[in-house]
């Protein structure tokens, strides 16, 4: 079978194009911010190998575009057999959600409070989510009294 038709070609070369391809609309989600693939899975045929034989429930991946190739939840930064899990493409929405959100510090001379995100900060304080993106870029004051920073 010529690879161009194997049934998880296109997944192979989304995830070869994320990380390498400049030109993806998604390299500055992946490749820009170092995820990398491992050497192994470089070559498709090692990839299809490991998929069909190594990965728990690899067999998944054919079935349904539900079925979904996830780094994140155990932690990595590279696409490989030892960091790679099949979840569902619900499961890895929520943990995709849940990376972005970044806490938030809105601080003055008397008072600190600590916000799960920019959007909850933006609504409790009733600013417009954009002013307060730019506060936290600028670490200028705003009207309302507070400077905003990001919390690790």
């Amino acid at each position: 079978m010529n690879k161009k038709e194997h049934p998880l070609h296109r997944r192979w070369k989304g995830i070869m194009d994320r990380c390498y391809s400049k030109k993806h609309s998604r390299y500055r989600y992946y490749g820009a911010k170092g995820i990398t693939v491992c050497d192994r899975w470089h070559d498709f045929w090692s990839f299809i190998e490991d998929v069909d034989n190594h990965l728990e429930n690899g067999y998944l991946l054919y079935e349904s575009p539900d079925w979904q190739l996830d780094k994140d939840k155990n932690g990595g930064n590279e696409y490989s057999l030892e960091n790679c899990v099949v979840i569902s493409a619900e499961e890895n929405k929520k943990i995709a959600y849940e990376k972005q959100q970044r806490k938030v510090l809105a601080f003055s001379e008397t008072k600190q409070i600590e916000f799960k995100s920019v959007t909850e900060a933006s609504e409790i304080l009733n600013i417009k989510r954009t002013t307060l993106t730019d506060y936290l870029k600028k670490g200028k004051q705003h009207s309302c009294g507070y400077r905003f920073k990001y919390c690790s």
